[in-house]
């Protein structure tokens, strides 16, 4: 047994911290579309991904997109045009090279601005700094961006993105490290953190037939909880409004080579973080993957370290927010209890 500790006392990979001689340049579509694959936008993300992918996790993101089109985003038609909901930043760090070279953006950006960014060559740009470590936040995930991802992503990234959007869209749970045995040497770090948020609102629109625009998530109607009856602190709201447990997750994943060379993925629903466009440009300024507590031009350049730091800050809020929820409900439970209290009979008299 001491043996077997000592040899997996240190997973991590000695290989991951020393710099390797690639670009990591080679793209997902242009490999495919040299092989002549007749696929195009999502279909071609998930086209002959056998190892990768999972015949669910193509069902799962392209029934998402359907009725969306990836000649849409490259034109900035419709939603992919003018809905900003990206959050982007690009640095550059390497050993013997000064740190803190970054490519600007026109923060928050539609997915068609993605797009055009993530076609800048990201290595050896003539003009622009190599964008060695990237951070890519999507506030609630739709099928625009996901074309602008799939149509951009690196050969190796690839299996990391596409498990990522299936298990944002499926609300499904993880917390791994995976570290490739065969093959091109590279890690995958993610976090996928479904939960729940009790809060009032207005019964949200059915969206069954149309085409998608964020995540599906399940709402509940509990204002049978009566929850308004003897909570003080509640302010009063709109007779709209109703009580409602709401389906919310987050996801973050970051995938890479070595330590210099990663791409980090931070995709959230709107319940949780709210919209980027009610940022102010201060508020933008701070690393939206990581709920606006680190400020972006202060980066975190370890993927590990980045990875610990973004985990204690989702799930501190996370644990929070079902803290509030448990506290809601157990008041509800007893209020429920005292008014279904049978009283008592009074006691008979003996005569």
């Amino acid at each position: 047994m001491g043996k077997r500790r000592n040899r997996f006392r240190d997973s991590w990979r000695e290989a991951f911290s020393i710099p390797l001689k690639i670009t990591d340049d080679q793209r997902l579509g242009d490999v495919k579309k040299g092989h002549d694959a007749a696929e195009d936008g999502v279909g071609l993300f998930f086209f002959d991904q056998k190892d990768s992918a999972s015949p669910l996790e193509a069902d799962v993101v392209e029934g998402y997109c359907l009725g969306t089109s990836p000649e849409d985003v490259k034109n900035g038609k419709g939603p992919a045009g003018s809905h900003r909901n990206v959050w982007l930043d690009a640095r550059h760090s390497f050993p013997g090279v000064e740190a803190g070279a970054k490519r600007e953006y026109e923060n928050p950006l539609t997915a068609t601005g993605l797009l055009r960014a993530l076609e800048q060559q990201q290595f050896n740009h003539e003009e622009l700094p190599d964008a060695t470590r990237r951070l890519i936040y999507i506030s609630d995930l739709s099928p625009d961006c996901i074309h602008a991802l799939a149509a951009t992503v690196s050969l190796l990234h690839a299996p990391a993105l596409q498990n990522a959007i299936y298990r944002h869209l499926a609300f499904r749970p993880s917390i791994a490290v995976k570290i490739e045995s065969v093959g091109f040497l590279r890690f995958q770090l993610e976090l996928h953190l479904p939960f729940f948020i009790l809060g009032k609102s207005p019964p949200p629109a059915k969206t069954c037939g149309t085409v998608k625009t964020k995540p599906d998530r399940a709402w509940t109607d509990v204002s049978f909880l009566k929850l308004d009856t003897f909570d003080t602190s509640i302010q009063p709201s709109e007779p709209t409004e109703v009580w409602g447990l709401q389906e919310a997750q987050v996801s973050f994943v970051i995938a890479g080579t070595d330590d210099w060379r990663w791409t980090a993925y931070g995709f959230v629903d709107t319940e949780v973080d709210g919209l980027l466009t009610d940022a102010t440009e201060d508020e933008l300024g701070f690393d939206q993957i990581a709920g606006g507590e680190e400020e972006a031009k202060y980066p975190i350049w370890g993927p590990r370290d980045y990875f610990v730091r973004v985990a204690e800050v989702r799930i501190k809020r996370i644990k929070q927010n079902y803290e509030n929820l448990m506290h809601k409900l157990n008041l509800a439970f007893e209020q429920y209890v005292c008014d279904q209290a049978i009283p008592h009979p009074p006691p008979k008299c003996n005569h």
